[in-house]
């Protein structure tokens, strides 16, 4: 576990996706196809080490953002390494220019037409509502990272045939639902940079979802993947199903 993990995992008990994604997105609980699959560009390394990352998070967040950013306190049903997914999504709906400075400096000056299109997006978003992990979204998560990572599949549809909303509401009644499936990433900034840059996905669903003000309630699972090494599930819904 490297420097930040280890530093989150004590933080968040102290303080009150070869790649492909996939994502789907329900609208007060309408149920659509689950078509929504995707392969993006084959994953870069790693783009920083826990270290780096911690250093510029406090270099381009003041304190009380960081804070702010920290919703996963007693949530201990997460991995140290899922409450940092949680973390970064807040982090860019927080602040999208300090974001952008912080870990996506390198994309500034990129001439990619969906890297552009993430820091023009960025830049806009200013003190969005935060995500607050929810125990019920995790377990829902849970499931189908280990559904389909068993499998060796990435879909929204469970192996046993049954639809992504119909699995979420088995666990969480939220009005407002999406998912977004990560695939060749098992740390978080990873993840959440790969669904932001949403590279090949004309519908840019995954960033749409993470940036989405319909959604304060979040579940994520990083689980094994037997044929892309590693999968994250985000659960997104609001608070109805609280």
């Amino acid at each position: 576990m490297n420097r930040l993990a280890k530093l989150f995992s004590i933080m968040f008990v102290s303080v009150a996706l070869a790649s492909y994604t996939s994502c789907d997105t329900d609208f007060f609980n309408d149920d659509p196809d689950d078509n929504n699959s995707e392969v993006p560009a084959e994953p870069e390394t790693p783009t920083n080490s826990g270290e780096n990352n911690e250093s510029a998070a406090s270099k381009y967040f003041t304190q009380s953002q960081l804070e702010q950013a920290t919703t996963t306190a007693g949530a201990d049903y997460l991995t140290a390494e899922e409450k940092l997914v949680v973390y970064y999504c807040n982090l860019a709906r927080l602040d999208g220019k300090a974001f952008v400075e912080a870990f996506l400096s390198d994309l500034k000056t990129s001439q990619d037409s969906y890297e552009k299109s993430l820091v023009d997006t960025l830049l806009k978003v200013k003190d969005f509502p935060m995500l607050v992990p929810n125990k019920k979204l995790s377990e829902a998560a849970e499931y189908h990272a280990n559904d389909i990572g068993k499998a060796g599949l990435v879909q929204h549809e469970s192996t046993d045939g049954t639809k992504t909303f119909d699995r979420i509401k088995k666990y969480y009644q939220g009005g407002y639902m999406a998912e977004n499936i990560s695939c060749g990433y098992s740390d978080a900034l990873s993840i959440v940079r790969q669904l932001l840059v949403d590279k090949g996905v004309e519908s840019l669903g995954h960033r749409k979802n993470i940036l989405g003000n319909n959604y304060c309630r979040i579940g994520v699972a990083i689980r094994e993947h037997a044929k892309y090494r590693h999968c994250c599930v985000q659960d997104f819904s609001d608070s109805r199903g609280d």
